[in-house]
């Protein structure tokens, strides 16, 4: 009987450490396609992310303020950046941002409010989708605050033909 209540509660902590540092998340979006489709499966860093910050071109899961839905996005400027679009290209501080995460072909257009320049607060990334058509990001969300982001993607698990670590 002490077996089977020992292996019960190593279990439960064991379950409640991973919830407590890592999370899933299924992709429902096309923001990312096609490097990432709707129904791949990843889990995130919750908690070790904040040790090492994030860094540009890493992907998260973070929510706008707006809404309390879970979006899987690329950070693109980091905080107290300078971010501007301008003929079709992303500028960072006033420099050409390579993007060779892009498909070719793929250009950064403005969204329908025409704002092109974002001033970055000293808790805030712009993110933005690889499927810049697509995509709902900072363009029109305004940029995301450092509270607001879930975790730092990790691994794809499922499909399993696609497992692999999140560059």
């Amino acid at each position: 009987m002490r077996d089977i209540v020992e292996t019960v509660v190593l279990f439960l902590v064991v379950f409640t450490l991973s919830q407590l540092l890592l999370g899933n998340f299924m992709i429902e979006q096309r923001s990312a396609w096609p490097h990432y489709i709707p129904g791949d499966r990843i889990l995130v860093d919750k908690v070790f992310y904040h040790l090492t910050r994030l860094n540009r071109g890493d992907m998260i899961v973070g929510k706008w303020q707006s809404d309390t839905t879970d979006v899987f996005k690329r950070v693109i400027g980091l905080p107290g950046e300078k971010v501007e679009i301008v003929n079709n290209k992303v500028l960072i501080n006033g420099a050409v941002l390579p993007e060779p995460y892009l498909e070719p072909g793929v250009f950064t257009a403005l969204q329908i409010s025409g704002k092109n320049t974002w001033q970055l607060g000293p808790d805030e990334y712009f993110v933005m989708g690889d499927n810049r058509i697509e995509s709902g990001d900072s363009r029109s969300h305004g940029s995301m605050l450092a509270k607001d982001i879930v975790g730092h993607a990790w691994i794809r698990y499922w499909p399993l033909n696609k497992f692999s670590l999140i560059k």
